[in-house]
């Protein structure tokens, strides 16, 4: 017959086994976690990267607008001051402020004297 404490004692039970498949798949969990971290942070990063770009988009495109805007009316101030520059050149206008104004006389021809270059 077989005595039961040597029977116990060739199986000796150790859980090294179990034990070193528990630290695995702690390590393997503080991996996947720092590596679910990592993705997040990445994502966080990307999205305020994303938000970075429109919000400069937008303000570009207002400039743009507003620059536009700023052309527009010196085009239209420029328009309004050719038609002033010449209103105010007309001959018919610069001999009518000479007569009235100034108290000038239309020349006589014989009184003009042409120079020969």
């Amino acid at each position: 017959m077989i005595n039961s404490s040597t029977a116990s004692g060739k199986f000796i039970h150790t859980n090294f086994l179990a034990r070193q498949h528990i630290k695995g798949d702690k390590e393997q969990a503080r991996k996947t976690s720092f590596f679910m971290i990592a993705m997040g942070v990445i994502l966080m990063m990307s999205f305020f990267v994303f938000v970075w770009t429109r919000i400069c988009v937008l303000n570009t495109g207002y400039q743009i607008s507003e620059a536009i805007k700023t052309q527009e009316s010196y085009l239209q101030e420029n328009r309004k001051l050719k038609i002033e520059r010449a209103s105010l050149t007309a001959p018919s206008r610069i001999e009518k402020y000479a007569k009235n104004k100034l108290g000038m006389i239309a020349a006589k021809n014989n009184r003009v004297v042409v120079l020969k270059w």
